[in-house]
């Protein structure tokens, strides 16, 4: 009986020298049938494992959740204790001690019928107006950043896997850029609400940290198997959830003794930090951008 040969072809495996070296063997008739013809031998399975790989890794987009979390978690403390005290000034109720503020604020938050208060007590009454005034700030500002954070968040999001992971990466650092650089002009020349408003309507043009939270999870799921996913997942929730809390505190430690430009300048550190990893370290995951 003749014996049939047959020749398998596996992958081509890449040498050091650029050539390609093919790993193929005949087997008889017999073989095949058995269902035992291992395509390459053990040693030429090791040097494929040793291989590098194309994939990057999945935790070098761990500096650019960091980076975009340390400033953002800090953002709403530092902007509405800013308006507070910018409204405590044009009311004129920074003359008082710091026990007296304390009780006034106490008092004005605690009491329903703070009607009673503006037609006794004027100090009282003018802590209400500040919260008035805060409160229609902080609505205005919503509003004025509702519309471009659902632009940034549908289109970019959307076109995730087209345009790539890096630059979902990147721009969220740019408008974080933008608003920190205005706040510090603010803040120093004490320009007016509406340009508050326009630096926050410009960072969430250019998305925030939801974007950037998208596109690293995106990014790990590009880099990692079904099955190896959970153990990355948990590692970038628990890291995010840590970087949200520390500078809170950090702060509000702060804000008790000194004011706004230095937390400012470092978190536009931060966001110059990031922007440059993105831009000369951060790989990217989708191989058809």
């Amino acid at each position: 009986m003749a014996t049939q040969k047959y020749r398998l072809a596996p992958p081509d495996i890449h040498d050091n020298n650029n050539s390609n070296k093919k790993l193929y063997r005949t087997v008889d008739y017999v073989e095949v049938n058995t269902n035992r013809v291992p395509l390459i031998n053990n040693e030429e399975i090791r040097q494929i494992r040793n291989l590098p790989s194309s994939i990057p890794r999945w935790w070098l987009v761990i500096p650019c959740l960091l980076f975009i979390t340390l400033p953002t978690a800090s953002d709403s403390l530092l902007m509405n204790d800013f308006i507070v005290r910018r409204y405590e000034h044009h009311y004129e109720l920074k003359t008082l001690k710091t026990k007296e503020r304390t009780a006034c604020l106490q008092v004005s938050t605690s009491t329903l019928d703070y009607w009673y208060l503006e037609q006794y007590s004027p100090v009282e009454s003018g802590y209400n107006m500040v919260q008035k005034a805060a409160a229609k700030f902080n609505v205005k500002s919503s509003s004025a950043t509702l519309i471009p954070s659902l632009f940034a968040i549908v289109l970019l999001g959307s076109n995730c896997d087209t345009i790539g992971r890096r630059p979902l990466l990147f721009l969220p650092f740019i408008g974080k850029i933008v608003r920190y650089t205005l706040m510090i002009i603010i803040i120093a020349r004490d320009l007016p609400d509406g340009w508050l408003i326009a630096c926050q309507a410009c960072e969430a043009l250019f998305g925030s940290f939801g974007v950037v939270m998208l596109s690293a999870l995106a990014f790990i799921t590009d880099c990692t198997n079904e099955s190896e996913r959970t153990r990355p997942f948990l590692i970038v929730e628990v890291i995010a959830l840590v970087a949200r809390v520390v500078p809170v505190l950090v702060i509000g430690l702060w804000l008790q003794h000194s004011l706004y430009i230095i937390p400012l300048s470092v978190c536009l550190g931060l966001s110059v930090v990031g922007m440059l990893y993105v831009l000369f370290i951060q790989p990217e995951s989708v191989q058809t951008v």
